[in-house]
């Protein structure tokens, strides 16, 4: 018998909005996978109203497509859906890194690269958690401390498809590690006032993850 969930009452639509967008996004509800509404509503104790709220906003963050006479499912990324969000993300993270570097605290900057190393040594055990978690912050830092309200908004748009594909695609363990050798690369450089340097890193560092995840879907 399947285990029941439960959520309170306050802001039910967005706990339930939430756990669905995370079961997604760590790839536990597969691209291409059906949504099964009365499964999710007796799943998570919920009726069918938040329910629906909470897949109309999945929908608008593109991890769900409704198909006319079909149903709904988990959205399957394509070669375009990568080329699109990269090809914007990597020239609004490098003018983020110009406008955060001299902004970003030293203790910050600090803190960074321990997280980093910290990734690193888990990665050696097989622990992936601590590096999507290091990534994810370390562009967020630098997004944040742009202080640049318009790239902040279109970077949080684009926000939970990019953690969603470094999920997804990542097949082995090189690509985490070469990532933290640039995460590295780029503290430093910015840390150090080397600003062109940072932000060729960044550019670099965007263009292979972008590369490495089309080639996923050369390869399959």
């Amino acid at each position: 018998m399947s285990k029941t969930i439960t959520f309170d009452n306050l802001n039910l639509h967005e706990r339930v909005y939430l756990y669905l967008r995370d079961e997604i996004v760590h790839n536990k509800l597969k691209p291409g996978s059906r949504i099964e509404y009365d499964k999710l509503m007796e799943e998570l104790g919920v009726s069918r109203t938040p329910l629906r709220d909470a897949l109309n906003r999945l929908q608008l963050d593109n991890l769900i497509e409704v198909r006319p006479r079909s149903g709904t499912f988990v959205s399957t990324p394509n070669r375009k859906d990568i080329e699109d969000i990269y090809n914007v993300r990597k020239p609004l993270e490098v003018t983020a890194v110009e406008l955060a570097a001299t902004f970003i605290p030293q203790d910050c900057y600090q803190q960074l690269m321990e997280e980093a190393e910290h990734a690193e040594e888990e990665l050696k055990k097989g622990n992936t958690e601590p590096f999507f978690a290091s990534d994810r912050n370390l562009h967020r830092v630098i997004i944040s401390y742009s202080n640049n309200s318009r790239l902040i908004t279109i970077m949080d748009s684009l926000e939970v498809q990019i953690k969603w594909f470094g999920i997804i695609m990542t097949k082995n363990l090189d690509r985490p590690y070469r990532a933290i050798e640039m995460h590295k690369k780029i503290i430093k450089a910015m840390q150090d006032g080397k600003i062109d340097e940072a932000k060729r890193i960044m550019a670099q560092h965007i263009e292979e993850v972008k590369q490495d995840i089309l080639s996923d879907f050369t390869e399959g």
